[in-house]
């Protein structure tokens, strides 16, 4: 009888544990249920709010919608002066459209991505030329006015950078800053001259031509991306973000006195003894006219005036054209374009000792707002060159693998010298990714080599040769561009140590009036435009 009440118990015991087991499932369950219902919350809450953060903000819309009603107001009033040139089908028309649709793609391109947005410029460009069933090159006013729209980038360009040239940092680090601006430079137009021989038959001149301008690199993709990370302490240490866009900036004047050059030199029918000194002399002309015509605009008008800003604006923009196209009439390649910018170096020196920061003084600013309405127009037309029924897969091919396999040479010789110059693996590698982006000097460039070509003894090959110039130029826009803006926000973080107990305000506060951005208003992996010092033309 005990046995039997001691194996109830025993059962009612079980019973009561089982029951418990039970209980603690279906609670543990619904908590399971609970926390995975939560987190499901907080991720569309999260999608939401990044949602709405990607949205223009109510002062942007004020913006966009001021510039719409601007375009639209000046488009009704051209009517009057062009007639049917304003209205689809004219020429005006349509290569307006082309800039608009490449601004509006590239600034989408550039809120919802990692990507610069002068690669949907470019690539609005290119849709207008293959899909579209107009071609405003064929009307001889409207080439003729790309042709002179391209004497007047470079000024605007060549003008805006130098006026940020931090010259305390690059008289400090000369050997570094010289060395990646230059030696990379070479090996990748040499690498450029042979490639393009080998593998797409080219003359050696024409390979020497197209390298002299796939050569140069363009800081302005990837600088505000390194002063984001330098804002975070990323690269402070050896200042990173300066290196890349001063050397960059110098290897763009590099470019422009080599590529002057190497213009004349080859289209610009003369007796050799006269080609040997203009190459010789002509960076040196354009130095001494470059310093000469700065003196003028710190001279003239005087500082405290009120119409100083003004009047100095005006100074170096047509002082720059006015050199830029007495330089192309002669011949004098290159003459021009280090003009250019020696001349808004000397000035931007000259008036920081009478007390106008470097990049941060009216000029520099109105240069920055030229910049930004013709930047949609170069890129946008530039991308217009390109004609995809003119090249084969096999082509393709053959250009990319000349595109990379120079570029890659390049990119071994800048880690190289990085070393060299005693940055670690990791920033040399990092200032070697900086260097892939090629944009700016490119889509200036673009249509040089048929403009250039001979009046005289002009051949087929040539004139083929002169057309692949302009869409390997796009291509490698279009592909250098997305590949480096890309890899510079994702591999940034991780080659680049932080150094955070360095104030990064520290390395750039003498060069500018302004209070130093803080930090929070950077925005994570978005390459906006701001007042940076760097030469980023």
């Amino acid at each position: 009888m005990r046995d039997q009440e001691e194996m109830a118990n025993d059962g009612l015991d079980l019973n009561k544990n089982d029951d418990s087991i039970s209980t603690n499932k279906v609670i543990n369950s619904e908590s399971g249920s609970a926390k995975t219902h939560n987190d499901g919350k907080k991720e569309q809450n999260s999608c939401a709010r990044k949602a709405l953060q990607s949205l223009p903000t109510p002062s942007e819309l004020r913006q966009y919608t001021g510039v719409l009603i601007c375009g639209l107001s000046l488009w009704a009033s051209l009517w009057f002066v062009f007639n049917d040139l304003v209205i689809p089908g004219g020429f005006v028309f349509n290569m307006t459209a082309v800039a608009v649709s490449g601004y509006v793609l590239g600034h989408t391109l550039e809120r919802y991505t990692t990507i610069n947005p002068v690669v949907g410029m470019t690539l609005a460009g290119v849709l207008f030329r293959n899909l579209a069933s107009w071609n405003h090159l064929e009307d001889p006013v409207a080439n003729n006015f790309d042709f002179h729209l391209r004497r007047i980038y470079p000024v605007i360009i060549l003008t805006r950078g130098p006026l940020s040239w931090n010259w305390e940092y690059i008289k400090k680090n000369s050997v570094k800053v010289f060395s990646l601006a230059t030696i990379p430079w070479i090996i990748e137009c040499l690498s450029t001259a042979l490639l393009t021989h080998i593998l797409l038959g080219f003359p050696w001149y024409w390979g020497v031509h197209l390298g002299a301008i796939l050569a140069s690199v363009s800081p302005a993709i990837v600088v505000p991306t390194c002063m984001a990370f330098s804002a975070r302490g990323l690269g402070v240490k050896n200042q990173i973000a300066l290196l890349v866009g001063n050397a960059g900036g110098l290897d763009t004047a590099f470019t422009e006195g080599m590529f002057g050059v190497i213009n004349s030199a080859i289209f610009y029918q003369s007796p050799p003894t006269y080609r040997i000194v203009k190459a010789l002399l002509a960076i040196f002309i354009g130095i001494g006219l470059g310093v000469l015509w700065g003196i003028l605009a710190d001279l003239i008008p005087d500082h405290s005036d009120i119409y100083a800003p003004t009047i100095r604006s005006l100074l170096l923009f047509s002082g720059g054209l006015l050199i830029s196209y007495v330089g192309a009439y002669f011949g004098w390649g290159g003459t021009g374009g280090v003009a250019i910018m020696v001349c808004a170096a000397t000035a931007s020196t000259r008036w920081a000792q009478r007390g106008w920061a470097i990049n941060n003084n009216p000029v520099s600013e109105v240069f920055k707002l030229l910049w930004r309405i013709m930047e949609p127009m170069l890129f946008s037309l530039s991308g217009y060159f390109l004609e995809v029924s003119e090249i084969s897969l096999q082509d393709f091919g053959l250009i990319v693998a000349c595109i990379f396999s120079a570029l890659i040479l390049r990119l071994l010789t800048a880690f190289l010298v990085s070393i060299g110059n005693e940055l670690s693996v990791k920033e040399s590698l990092f200032v070697a990714i900086t260097w892939i982006p090629k944009a700016i000097v490119e889509a200036v460039l673009v249509r040089v080599a048929t403009d250039s070509l001979w009046a005289d003894g002009i051949t087929s090959q040539d004139v083929w040769i002169a057309k692949q110039h302009s869409n390997i130029i796009v291509i490698a826009i279009l592909l250098t561009t997305t590949l480096g803006s890309v890899l510079t926000t994702v591999l940034g973080p991780i080659l680049l140590s932080n150094e955070s107990k360095v104030a990064p305000q520290e390395f750039y506060r003498k060069q500018s009036l302004s209070p130093p951005h803080p930090a929070g208003l950077i925005k994570e992996n978005k390459t906006r435009k701001v007042s940076f010092q760097f030469i980023d033309a």
